[in-house]
């Protein structure tokens, strides 16, 4: 409890009223003293309240203005003059009470027959007592901190701290819209309105903290709040951080391909990422700021997921679902570009979905976007974007062509997907395989046994580019080209 000007004016026994009423009533009083100083502002500070009959304020209206502002600005909590005998002559003037209330400052007045003495000595008590309560209020708020554990969520931690403050507690994070108004460096508190109040926490994700209370609240207490709770993040952070890390490793090995997909399904699911998944690729200026920055936004929101660090590029594998859509949105920043793959069911198809996303972010050229595979302006209006049924398409038509390319060491299949990409052109494809025209025309013909197609038909044309757009959008069939070195065996 804090000891304010509405405290004040709710002590029957000092007769005090306000005369700017409503007006800095949540100014917090710590001590009161008597100055008949024309400049009390050079002996009184913050917290004070100010007593006098009025000797020292000046005549006239200016004067008291400039008196009201120098007296506020030293941090003087409020002024309580005397009452005076006759209400047609008063200390203030009307455009000085109008000014004290512009500024926010208020003015009380005492019952003549109330001794300042009586006033200072009830404001001597009622601070003594706040300060008891804050005392033990305190003790209770870091009783609770010390039976928290590290299990335990942080809005459990809230939910306890909540009584204490007679208050209610919002954790808000930087990303969340409507988190607040520019905030102040964490240690101070800032008023956002008559009964709300703000504070930086010191902790990963810069979280702030947002206090609604009923009364004037105490900034004290919020601050050790703010220091409980706080901690309480960093220490979560850390727990989280070194979960991630080796989630960061199992996710590595997925994309190189070096998990048999038996044990990738344990080990992944032990992470509580789940199929359907999705894989998205983050490109920004600072990969390991950006890696933090998923952590701690996937963290916040309880999304299980796995991210890494490859070739620059922030990896994440996810299970599909709305909050993993809007918080890849929130990620997506004027300096960030995100590619997203086609949803897939198993960890087989990792790498293929990692090349999905590339392709996506490749594709992507705006920035602060979020583009999925299925979006991809290239992608065959008559392919499906699953991954199981592209590769189905590919097997149907190029599966005898793969199995002979396997058992003898060729490359009939990208033979294929060269000669298709050139329109059936002899020339053109020839010059790209650097192989002689003779010879491109005896791998074709070998080809169109092997797959039971005539490539100079319309419809069996069409049916083998499906097949092979499918096998390189599931990952199945490289785009790579062909060097003048290479064997053309």
């Amino acid at each position: 409890m804090t000891f304010t000007v509405r405290s004040l004016l709710d002590l029957a026994e000092v007769e005090t009223t306000s005369l700017t009423p409503g007006v800095g009533e949540d100014r917090e009083i710590t001590w009161a003293h008597v100055c008949e100083l024309g400049k009390p502002w050079r002996w009184l500070g913050q917290g004070a309240l100010l007593m006098t009959t009025g000797i020292g304020i000046p005549a006239t209206s200016e004067a008291q203005l400039e008196y009201l502002r120098d007296t506020h600005a030293a941090g003087i909590s409020a002024i309580a003059i005397d009452e005076v005998p006759d209400p047609a002559a008063p200390i203030f003037s009307e455009a000085a009470l109008a000014y004290a209330a512009n500024i926010g400052f208020p003015v009380l007045q005492t019952a003549h027959d109330i001794p300042f003495v009586k006033l200072a000595m009830a404001v001597a008590e009622n601070v003594r007592s706040a300060r008891a309560q804050r005392l033990r209020q305190t003790e209770e708020l870091y009783s609770i901190a010390g039976n928290h554990e590290v299990t335990d969520s942080v809005e459990q931690l809230i939910e306890s701290l909540e009584p204490v403050l007679n208050c209610t507690i919002r954790l808000h994070f930087s990303r969340e819209v409507g988190s607040g108004p520019d905030l102040p460096p964490p240690g101070t508190i800032l008023q956002v309105s008559p009964r709300s109040y703000t504070t930086r926490l010191l902790a990963p994700g810069a979280p702030s903290l947002r206090f609604t209370t009923d009364d004037a609240g105490d900034h004290s207490l919020m601050l050790h709040a703010a220091g409980i709770i706080g901690s309480a993040l960093s220490v979560k952070a850390a727990a989280r951080r070194n979960e991630w890390m080796h989630g960061s490793l199992l996710l590595a090995d997925l994309c190189d391909d070096s998990l048999p997909s038996g044990p990738a399904e344990h080990l992944v699911a032990a992470y509580e990422v789940l199929s359907p998944y999705l894989f998205a690729v983050i490109q920004t200026e600072n990969a390991r700021a950006a890696l933090d920055e998923v952590q701690t936004a996937f963290a916040a929101e309880r999304v299980p997921a796995l991210a890494t660090i490859k070739d620059g590029h922030v990896l994440l594998l996810a299970e599909t679902g709305e909050q993993v859509e809007k918080l890849l949105t929130l990620l997506a920043t004027e300096s960030t570009r995100i590619g997203v793959s086609a949803k897939f069911s198993k960890l087989s198809d990792t790498t293929a979905a990692l090349k999905q996303a590339r392709s996506a972010l490749i594709r992507n050229r705006q920035s602060g976007r979020v583009l999925r595979f299925e979006e991809d302006e290239t992608t065959s209006l008559f392919l499906p974007s699953n991954m199981d049924q592209l590769r189905g398409i590919a097997r149907q038509v190029l599966g005898p062509l793969r199995t002979y390319d396997e058992q003898r060491g060729t490359e009939l299949t990208q033979t294929l997907r060269v000669f298709l990409e050139e329109n059936r052109s002899w020339v053109r494809a020839a010059e790209r395989l650097f192989v002689h025209r003779q010879t491109l025309i005896a791998r074709v013909s070998r080809i169109e046994k092997i797959v039971d197609r005539d490539l100079s038909s319309i419809e069996d044309t069409a049916e083998c580019w499906l097949a092979v757009q499918a096998a390189i959008s599931c990952g199945d069939l490289e785009t790579t080209e062909f060097a003048a070195t290479e064997s053309t065996s």
